[in-house]
């Protein structure tokens, strides 16, 4: 029978023999996704548990030697001093990936640019993440569950007989799983998965993520109870005449994401060339400031979940010069604590941060909502801060509106959270900022010269998005890097053959073998399958 060129020929038999095959594979990936899931989530409360006791154990600590105002206040730089380098030994001697919030890393292995090694990253990951914040870094605990939970998926690939093709989508529902398992936020973590690490929409990947989300959450709420994750009471929906104040709050948490994004980039670039001390040190460097700060502001220390609360639940008497204080104090230590390479994630200090400047804007503004309390404006704006920061640096509005609703439980303000995030988006976008993750990812591969690049052709799936470079082209027209090859289109759930006339289309799935040569061709396909 003649076959079009524009028809690319199924590579297989017949339809009901391949949806036989494809049926099985999906439930073979979804239980696998289950199991990692399972395990990311087991993993995630404890580290979350572990966290909880450290920042607990050094708030107790200061209290007591508040009691001794003559020697009292050296006893946290020398402790943040000691376990910071302790830290910083750790991971530069075993696990050097398990530096910073490790989601950079995650991304490099999804690009086949990074390798994951698992047996060293979640020791490393897990002590070194409990001592560095527990000292006072300004980091968060989800960065690492969001590692963590893909190293989880590496080590049960083998187990599971996971072939080589399904890892990058078992690893991304690990990846889900451990950011769902962080603040209780299942939505949020398959959104991540979609919108931040796969940047494509497929049924498999979706499902798989979310199978993985919701076992991580189930485990999350058995041992860490089904509460939002940000405890906030008392929050109402804003009246239609105050939506405006939406976008201005969104306006600010764009220009404070790209400000919060250029000083962890400056701040990890002055670190990584600063030479005249080992690098191991600069996390007790960190540490030893950290604990300065604590005598002083201690709100300015670790993930600041207890004052971001207080923010949501209108419960914090500070004025705009103290809320100001704190937030140039916690963008600073931020920027130090990240960039000395200890192990930490950014999303809570971004969350509070953002929390911080839509409460400032509250004060500053409350003559704006007649007819409201001053506490429950403010903590609507605390909300809506927290999203348009969020977005304003990661550039994901989707996961930055769900997640802010799951995290608060703010459901009645989710109109206005969307109006901050979208005008946070733009402003960003704007401003010509890179994502974050994005830009960290970069600024690795650019500073290493993709030194732990693999040598040997590695195969590429990714799908076409409305709008792109590939969307309507035919293969012949494709423009892929040099040495890019498309072996296979999968399209409604068939596998095809491609022609050299084969028109791709949105909504395609294909499989591009990549030489191990050029490890910047990952990143150039995936700006031309995605537009981003």
């Amino acid at each position: 029978m003649d076959v079009s060129p524009s028809k690319p020929t199924p590579a297989v038999g017949p339809d009901s023999q391949l949806e036989v095959v494809l049926r099985a594979s999906r439930r073979t990936h979804f239980v696998r996704a289950a199991l990692v899931g399972l395990c990311a989530g087991l993993l995630a409360v404890m580290f979350r548990r572990g966290l909880a006791l450290a920042e607990a154990g050094r708030a107790f600590l200061l209290t007591i030697l508040y009691g001794y105002p003559t020697w009292g206040w050296a006893v946290l730089p020398a402790t943040g001093l000691c376990l910071g380098g302790l830290v910083g030994w750790m991971t530069t001697r075993f696990s050097p990936e398990a530096a910073g919030s490790g989601i950079p890393h995650l991304k490099g292995v999804l690009l086949q640019v990074r390798t994951l090694h698992w047996k060293r990253l979640i020791p490393v990951k897990f002590i070194g993440g409990i001592l560095g914040i527990g000292a006072g870094l300004s980091l968060g605990r989800e960065g690492p569950t969001v590692q963590m939970g893909a190293a989880v998926a590496r080590a049960l690939a083998g187990v599971l007989r996971t072939p080589e093709g399904d890892l990058p989508q078992l690893f991304s529902a690990g990846a889900g799983a451990g950011l769902a398992s962080a603040f209780n936020a299942p939505l949020a973590g398959l959104l991540f998965v979609i919108e931040e690490l796969h940047r494509e929409l497929s049924s498999r990947t979706a499902a798989g993520a979310l199978v993985a989300a919701v076992c991580a959450t189930v485990v999350t709420q058995l041992f860490a109870g089904d509460t939002a994750s940000f405890q906030a009471y008392g929050l109402a929906a804003l009246p239609l005449a105050a939506l405006p104040l939406a976008l201005v709050v969104g306006i600010c948490g764009g220009a404070g994401g790209v400000l919060f994004n250029k000083s962890l980039l400056n701040a990890q670039r002055f670190a990584k060339g600063f030479e005249r001390i080992p690098y191991w040190t600069l996390p007790g460097i960190a540490g030893f400031i950290a604990g300065l700060l604590a005598w002083w502001l201690p709100e300015a220390l670790g993930g600041g979940q207890i004052m971001a609360e207080q923010l949501l639940g209108g419960t914090v008497t500070f004025g705009v010069v103290t809320l100001t204080l704190v937030f140039i104090a916690k963008l600073i230590l931020t920027a130090l604590s990240y960039g000395s390479g200890a192990p930490g994630g950014i999303f809570a200090p971004m969350l509070l941060l953002g929390a911080v400047l839509g409460t400032m804007f509250a004060k500053g503004t409350a003559f704006v909502l007649p007819g409201h309390a001053f506490h429950a404006a403010a903590q609507a704006m605390a909300v809506l801060g927290m999203g348009a920061f969020f977005v304003g640096s990661v550039r994901a509005p989707m996961t930055g509106i769900v997640l802010i609703s799951e995290l608060t439980g703010g459901y009645d303000l989710l109109f206005p959270i969307c109006i901050a995030c979208l005008a946070a988006y733009l402003v960003a976008e704007a401003m010509g900022d890179l994502p974050i993750y994005d830009a960290l990812l970069e600024a690795d591969l650019e500073r290493t010269g993709h030194g732990h690049a693999r040598v040997e052709p590695r195969t590429i799936y990714i799908g076409i998005q409305l709008g792109s470079a590939l969307d309507g082209k035919r293969v012949s027209q494709a423009g892929l890097p040099r040495g890019c090859l498309i072996i296979a289109i999968e399209r409604g759930g068939t596998t095809l053959l491609p022609a050299a006339d084969s028109v791709l289309h949105a909504g395609d799935h294909l499989s591009i073998l990549a030489p191990g040569d050029r490890p910047d061709a990952p990143l150039e396909i995936v700006k031309l399958c995605t537009g981003m």
